[in-house]
């Protein structure tokens, strides 16, 4: 296995309802994997059930050397690496701590859209303290949402407005100024 230090997180896409089983075969070969799963409430006809369900279904997260792509994409379960015009595409490390830490935090977490645009923001305290992502509004509550761009998916957790900072703010946007046609 080539230095860890030196390898990237990868997106890696799953055949349906795989991700558990790709996740055990890349580990079994030695490979870090992040499988982020979460307790989810489940309702059927005649009970309600927590079960473990994928955050983003269809994808895992694996660290290794572009140089092994072979070797993930014969693994069982495995579909195939994202990757544009036959490159692999780096997920960024703060992403894949970002999704780490909200597993960790032990609080509610939920699937959200993905947001491209609003207050992107830090949190200063607490079990999330370093995460990175998007504050929004939902029912008049706060949740953070970490998302994976190369996916275009995001996670969601509650969270307490007080704790975030902001790490930049959107330039106004030229397409709300006035433009005259003389």
């Amino acid at each position: 296995m080539a230095n860890v230090e030196q390898n990237r997180w990868y997106a890696v896409r799953v055949r349906s309802r795989c991700e558990k089983l790709a996740a055990a075969a890349l580990t079994a070969r030695g490979f870090e994997v992040l499988a982020a799963v979460a307790p989810q409430r489940r309702v059927w006809v005649d009970r309600v059930r927590t079960v473990e369900m994928p955050l983003f279904p269809g994808y895992i997260f694996a660290r290794f050397d572009p140089k092994q792509r072979i070797e993930i994409e014969r693994t069982a379960g495995v579909a195939c690496i994202v990757h544009f015009s036959d490159h692999c595409c780096p997920v960024d490390d703060f992403e894949i701590d970002s999704i780490r830490r909200v597993l960790g935090s032990g609080l509610d977490i939920y699937r959200a859209p993905f947001f491209g645009v609003g207050k992107f923001v830090s949190v200063k305290h607490g079990a999330l303290a370093g995460t990175r992502g998007v504050v929004v509004e939902v029912k008049n509550r706060f949740r953070l949402v970490v998302s994976v761009t190369l996916l275009q998916r995001s996670v969601a957790v509650e969270i307490d407005e007080a704790i975030l900072e902001p790490l930049w703010t959107p330039a106004p946007a030229e397409a709300n100024q006035v433009i005259s046609a003389a």
